[in-house]
């Protein structure tokens, strides 16, 4: 299963190295390409750079690992690439001073992107843990397992999605469908208030227990 990462920040870059050192072919695409080359180099395991309508051709999975303002920009060159492909959105809807999100309560991100490239499957994932967790490559905190919530609405990419989350370590949990996704964004939020601003650091996670 080849794995695309668009975008080389610390998250993507984080995910992305992790996945490669899981055993993942991992394509990494970058609006600027030295970042991409540096994100695949420091990856190792064979981690290729590339452009982005190369990395939407030959992945079976695609993290959408850049700002949310930025991914219509990114996929509507590749539009006619996305049929069928499983995108998984990474992406937070939050304003440029981390305070607040964007939209919601009636709308999320994941919806927007679903809705503007229909052809794709959306899986909403990976979108509230500290990029620090996903560099450490440690899915425990304390013993206890990190917990994954993935959400949409296309049963296969679901499961593709369960798949890699687990092979990470953590612990997959369905949220159901895409709409879900309108709760697990502003889970984002809160963490970020509990590391950044209550002091808690970017080593922190939620677990469901049951």
């Amino acid at each position: 299963m080849n794995i695309g990462v668009i975008g080389s920040g610390k998250v993507g870059r984080a995910l992305g190295a992790w996945l490669a050192q899981a055993g993942y072919p991992v394509l990494f695409s970058a609006r600027d390409r030295s970042h991409a080359d540096a994100a695949a180099k420091d990856s190792g395991c064979g981690a290729l750079a590339m452009d982005t309508t190369a990395v939407v051709q030959r992945a079976d999975i695609v993290l959408l690992a850049l700002p949310f303002t930025e991914i219509n920009s990114a996929l509507e060159p590749v539009r006619e690439h996305l049929s069928g492909k499983i995108l998984v959105d990474v992406t937070n809807p939050i304003t440029s001073d981390h305070r607040a999100l964007s939209i919601g309560h009636t709308d999320s991100g994941a919806e927007e992107i679903a809705q503007q490239f229909p052809t794709a499957n959306v899986v909403k994932a990976f979108n509230a843990v500290f990029a620090e967790v996903y560099a450490s490559q440690r899915a425990k905190i304390d013993g206890r397992t990190i917990t994954i919530f993935y959400a949409g609405d296309e049963p296969q990419s679901k499961a593709s999605v369960h798949t890699i989350i687990a092979a990470l370590g953590f612990d997959p949990v369905d949220a159901g469908p895409l709409e879900n996704a309108r709760y697990l964004e502003p889970l984002s939020l809160l963490n970020i208030r509990l590391g950044r601003v209550l002091g808690f650091g970017t080593q922190i996670g939620f677990s469901l227990l049951r």
